[in-house]
């Protein structure tokens, strides 16, 4: 008998063996081809991280500036310097759209749009602050000489704030290190869009068709300036884009305003009648990947740490004024951003192709998600990439499908089992994050850590939500996908009426789910309960509510708390569920 045990034993501790083996050549493989699916694409210049800083005068070609090589595969194939249109439909449909745009402007968008074309490129951006603007302005000695509409139509010799003679912001201020982040991304030779300008030599738009309107303050301006200020790429659009990613970097509490603000200076352009919608998509592109590049250079780390320490203790600690946010709608942002990544225009070429996520772009979003690694920043950002097809989204390297505003609300998708170890004694988003996209995929979320993280997606990914430390707060009835949940330590917490479970429902003895009187969870699966159960009355229930319901249930709580003004009511445990009861 005890050989036969012994026997028996050997069997399953190598079965055992095993299978563990298999487990961990399963994970393996999963984990090379999530590489392979995030590797990033190298182009005909190499990857623009490791070449920007070739973006210089003298290298005046494709083959050796790398700002030029960017749009090989975009505006290249569009139009060549000499003239030549390679693709008069798109550039016609391109000053189309210039002249829709500008003819129809309101009157608070001719007010906007004047003053961005006025300011200084990295003044414009400050607005994306909103309730920080001010302090930021102040702690930064930031100056502009734009604040109005003028009496009556510029002369032609108006110089703006960069021709002013007065820097943006200073230094040596409260706020200098933020400022000097800003100052080396967006202000140096590798910074300029004028090589790429100079090299395709295409006509602004008002220059290309009279039914272009220009702000009337502006006419005398613009038609003084020579005939070789070229229109693509848009050199507003790319300084704002790396100055707002560059205060985004300091400052993620206004990651999705401040590249909203981006992206509405290059809207800007058109309006005024300075610039077309492919110029302002190029500065995006251009002015993204320049931000990435000084964000990923080493000698940069310590200018780019010390602005985000900066901005942490300066400017988040400031006073905050109530002056108008224009940037506190989400939707309104998101709807307004998404129009600008294509402007309209329809797709060429496949829109099925995989997203390409070009070489250190993660750094773009490292402060915004501080609990994440290198590796899980990537996969956001591809799962929140915009689609294949579009006119300035065809770059090898993947820049033009960088969908930013969509990336700062966490991921689009769970491609694998995604950990998540949020420590909230480091404060921020490691302490409390929201992520608000719809999250599809086949992986599960595995929260670990003591920060909280709030779901408000309607979220369907297949691989079950895993609680082992801290909060998960579900904001909507599908915040947990469409998968098992598994309660094992830290806490749940409803903030909707219902929140549904696609599979079983799982909490162990050191558990907590923290819910309403009014709220419930609806499992398809069966439920097997332990740990403690809150309860909040903060309005009345009705008589016999039902806060559980599962196919089954099995076990109870260990502990239920009842607090809120109401008093007398308890948990009721029936075969299917578990009911408050008074």
């Amino acid at each position: 008998m005890k050989l036969m045990a012994g026997s028996f034993t050997v069997i399953l501790t190598g079965s055992a063996l095993l299978t563990s083996q298999e487990s961990v050549q399963a994970k393996s493989q999963a984990s090379t081809k999530l590489e392979k699916l995030l590797a990033p694409h190298k182009a005909s210049y190499g990857y623009y991280v490791d070449q920007y800083l070739l973006n210089r005068k003298e290298n005046d070609s494709p083959d050796t500036n790398p700002s030029t090589a960017l749009f090989n595969n975009t505006f290249a194939k569009f139009y060549k310097g000499d003239g030549t249109k390679l693709n008069p439909k798109i550039l016609q449909e391109n000053i189309d759209k210039s002249v829709k745009i500008s003819e129809n402007v309101t009157p608070a968008e001719e007010l906007r749009s004047y003053i961005t074309d006025r300011q200084d490129s990295p003044y414009d951006v400050i607005r994306g602050l909103g309730p920080y603007a001010e302090a930021f302005i102040e702690n930064s000695n930031a100056k502009t000489l734009f604040y109005n509409l003028p009496t009556s139509e510029l002369p032609a010799d108006t110089k703006d704030d960069p021709g002013s003679g007065i820097t943006w912001a200073d230094e040596k201020s409260k706020l200098g290190s933020m400022v000097d982040l800003v100052d080396t991304t967006a202000l140096w030779y590798y910074s300029s869009s004028g090589n790429a300008k100079q090299f395709y030599k295409y006509i602004r738009p008002f220059r290309q068709d009279p039914r272009v309107q220009v702000n009337p303050y502006l006419k005398a301006a613009f038609d003084a300036t020579p005939q070789n200020d070229y229109d693509f790429p848009s050199g507003h659009t790319t300084q704002a884009w790396e100055t707002g990613l560059s205060m985004a970097y300091a400052f993620p509490e206004r990651f999705q305003q401040l590249v909203t603000r981006s992206s509405e200076v290059g809207y800007d352009r058109i309006l005024v009648g300075r610039h077309s919608p492919l110029a302002v998509m190029g500065g995006r592109i251009l002015g993204t990947a320049v931000a990435a590049s000084v964000l990923n250079n080493s000698q940069n780390k310590s200018i780019a740490n010390k602005a985000y320490q900066n901005a942490q203790s300066v400017l988040l600690h400031s006073k905050v004024t109530k002056s108008k946010d224009d940037y506190k709608n989400y939707q309104t942002n998101l709807k307004n951003f998404e129009y600008r990544m294509t402007y309209g225009y329809k797709p060429i070429s496949s829109t099925k192709e995989k997203m390409r996520v070009p070489k250190g772009a993660e750094v773009l979003i490292q402060t915004r998600f501080p609990y994440l690694n290198a590796t899980q920043r990537r996969e956001v950002l591809y799962t929140t990439g915009f689609k294949s097809g579009y006119p300035m989204g065809q770059d090898t390297e993947g820049w033009g499908r960088l969908d930013l505003f969509k990336a700062g609300a966490g991921f689009g998708s769970l491609l694998g089992n995604t950990t998540v170890n949020m420590n909230a004694k480091r404060g921020g988003f490691d302490a409390s994050d929201t992520w608000r996209n719809n999250i599809s995929g086949s992986g599960a979320l595995i929260k670990k850590g003591t920060g909280s993280l709030t779901l408000e997606g309607a979220n369907s990914y297949k691989g079950g939500t895993f609680i082992k430390d801290g909060t998960i707060i579900a904001a909507n009835k599908d915040a947990l996908g469409s998968g098992n949940l598994k309660l094992s330590d830290g806490t749940l917490k409803l903030s909707t009426k219902a929140v549904s479970v696609k599979g079983n429902y799982t909490q162990g003895k050191k558990g907590t789910v923290r819910v309403n009187g009014n709220s419930r969870i609806v499992a398809k699966g069966t439920g097997r309960l332990g740990g403690k159960l809150v309860i909040n009355l903060k309005s009345k229930p009705s008589k016999k509510h039902v806060l559980f319901k599962f196919s089954s249930r099995h076990g109870k709580f260990a502990h239920v708390t009842v607090s809120g003004g109401y008093k007398g009511w308890h948990v009721a445990y029936t075969k299917n569920g578990v009911e408050l009861v008074k």
